[in-house]
């Protein structure tokens, strides 16, 4: 009996030992499989970041003259009199506003811009664009830590140095605008690269990265010495590749908003920023803009008749005869402004051709037994579309720099045409409430004209197609997502922070 027993146990042992080998090698099966592929994902991981662990000089921002966007300077008339508003935070509405903002310096060893200097807004472009945008932005949130230091903390990256090889102190004190991964990430290895047939200026420009990381490693570095290897000052010589770029450009963003930057100097800049406001429009049966309306204002375009129709050639234009505008809103009566005004829209098949060089009109000859227009109305109304010809050319740049998205305009012609109608009625609006512009009624007629211009832009931004949302939330522009880039090659590119100086 007992050896039976013994017998059942040592069965059921060499069966449990089979059943534990089995599920050990088992579980060691899967812990090898997870292992081996969180092997995988480090090797690949490693891979992706290669680049970034890997310094050469010029790549940490790249952004060029190749990636400025559209600009254009007849912003500048358009908004002469309108006041801008102060900025208190950057979540915007619609509005104009101007604000002074802390700038950095992105391309050192080249020169400083000055009052004056011109510039154009740009794709931020380069290996570290994420780490820098991360910067500028948590810059802002963290008012107290100096510029001096988040500018040593950019041109580090620039110029290739560790971050465990800045002082201590300087760690300590910067660590709060870096994650664990931003400082991982910035342990690069500086590549041995042969120095003997390097272009001039890229020899310039390694000897001012090795002499920014000499001085930043030493234990008393110092922001005036790395200022003086990194800013160049002076009248800064004409660069290769150099283009023109006057005071006063503004640039349009993808995100709705226009903006101008004027720098003082590379830590402080000027920026004007607009986007414009979104007003119910509607048409009436001729297809002729009829009223806006936003935020309890109104303004309804009552025209004399249905428009008359004029040969020009192989064209018809047609004459449009406003009466009067109508205006209502908030806190006064409604009251109506005649105005014996008339425009004449030519239509963008004949801007095309005709301004474009495909035909040529005698304009006299066209009048000959027309008594609707006169030759002065038809000149004026010409020149006029002459303006619209730059207009166009700019427009249908940023039409084109931003028709990647899925809901492209479907008709150019009409959004631009519709914009030139827009600033023609406004136009009209200010001729025809000039005279009773009285003190009281300032403010009030002042609404209006805001509307009736911001539909203007607004007709502009439908270029983009969905950029301009029919509503008036606020949004933030993201301003450190962009450069600002000058004309001069050898003047210094600009990142912008939403720190208000």
């Amino acid at each position: 009996m007992f050896t039976l027993v013994y017998k059942i146990i040592l069965t059921m042992l060499k069966r449990l030992r089979i059943i534990l080998l089995t599920s050990l090698f088992l579980s060691n099966f899967a812990v090898a499989q997870d292992l081996d592929g969180l092997f995988n994902k480090v090797k690949k991981g490693a891979k992706s970041i290669s680049k970034s662990l890997t310094w050469e000089p010029g790549k940490a921002v790249s952004t060029s003259l190749k990636d400025t966007l559209t600009g254009f300077y007849w912003m500048n008339d358009q908004l002469i009199g309108r006041t801008p508003d102060t900025i208190s935070s950057f979540s915007l509405k619609p509005g104009y506003y101007k604000t002074t903002l802390r700038s950095y310096c992105l391309h050192a060893g080249t020169y400083g811009p000055s009052i004056g200097s011109g510039y154009q807004l740009a794709n931020f472009e380069g290996t570290q664009k994420k780490l820098i945008i991360s910067i500028l932005e948590k810059s802002a949130e963290n008012p107290k830590i100096s510029q001096s230091d988040v500018q040593t903390l950019i041109w580090g990256i620039e110029a290739g140095n560790k971050f465990t090889s800045y002082p201590a102190d300087f760690q300590a004190r910067v660590k709060p605008l870096l994650s664990l991964k931003d400082i991982a990430l910035m342990e690069i290895n500086v590549k041995d690269i042969v120095e003997s047939n390097l272009p001039s200026e890229v020899q310039s420009l390694m000897n001012t990265y090795a002499s920014l990381r000499q001085e930043m490693q030493s234990a008393q570095m110092s922001f005036d010495k790395l200022e003086d290897l990194a800013v160049k000052v002076g009248a800064p010589p004409l660069g290769v590749g150099s283009i023109s770029i006057d005071e006063g450009k503004w640039s349009y963003l993808n995100s709705g908003y226009y903006i101008k930057v004027d720098p003082q100097s590379y830590s402080t800049s000027d920026v004007s920023l607009y986007r414009p406001g979104y007003a119910d429009v509607s048409y009436d049966a001729q297809n002729r803009i009829s009223s806006y309306e936003n935020d309890g204002y109104r303004v309804q375009v009552n025209y004399k008749d249905n428009g008359t129709p004029v040969q020009l050639g192989e064209y018809t234009a047609n004459v449009q005869k406003i009466e009067s505008y109508t205006l209502e809103g908030p806190g006064m009566e409604k009251q109506t402004y005649p105005w014996d005004g008339k425009y004449v829209d030519l239509g963008m098949e004949f801007v095309n051709d005709v301004l474009k060089g495909a035909k040529e009109f005698n304009l006299d000859q066209m009048l000959k037994d027309k008594t609707t227009l006169s030759l002065d109305e038809l000149q004026n109304a010409y020149k006029d579309i002459k303006k619209w010809e730059g207009r166009y050319d700019d427009l249908k740049k940023i039409n084109d720099d931003f028709n990647l998205d899925k809901n492209p305009p479907q008709d150019l012609d009409k959004y631009i045409n519709e914009a030139a109608i827009n600033e023609r009625i406004n136009k009209g609006l200010e001729v025809a409430t000039n005279p009773i512009n009285k003190k009281g009624q300032s403010e009030w007629l002042k609404n209006h004209f805001k509307m009736v211009s911001d539909f203007f832009f607004y007709s502009i931004c439908k270029l983009r197609g969905d950029d301009c949302r029919p509503d008036n939330d606020p949004k933030n522009p993201k301003l450190p997502d962009y450069i600002a880039q000058p004309g001069n090659t050898s003047a210094q590119r600009l990142g912008l922070s939403e720190y208000k100086k």
